[in-house]
């Protein structure tokens, strides 16, 4: 019986192009200079808001670069995204503690 590959393996091999460098100069300029508010003039409260972060609220932790990389490359070998995955295990805490799940 073969072993499966540990994750942390995978961290030396190289890294994939990240989106801003594969977009057009154009776009990759206009997201940073809204990010940045350079050339807005407006603040950054009267920005308009993704659909699909409409009605959710942001919640950030920091991890060690061990758990991101686990937590990304499960999350893409099961065909998830991360914030899925996240979601899923908010959940199942959740329901650890005996509250009821709330979805995403």
């Amino acid at each position: 019986m073969s072993r499966k590959g540990s994750l942390l393996a995978l961290r030396d091999r190289d890294p994939a192009p990240t989106p801003a460098s594969t977009e057009p100069e154009g776009r990759a300029a206009a997201l940073t200079a809204r990010s940045t508010g350079v050339g807005t003039g407006s603040s950054s409260s009267s920005s308009p808001v993704a659909p699909s972060r409409q009605g959710k609220k942001a919640m950030t932790g920091y991890f060690s670069p061990e758990m991101s990389f686990a937590m990304h490359m499960t999350a893409r070998k099961h065909g998830m995204s991360l914030q899925d995955a996240m979601a899923e295990a908010f959940n199942d805490w959740l329901r650890k503690m005996g509250e009821s799940p709330v979805g995403k």
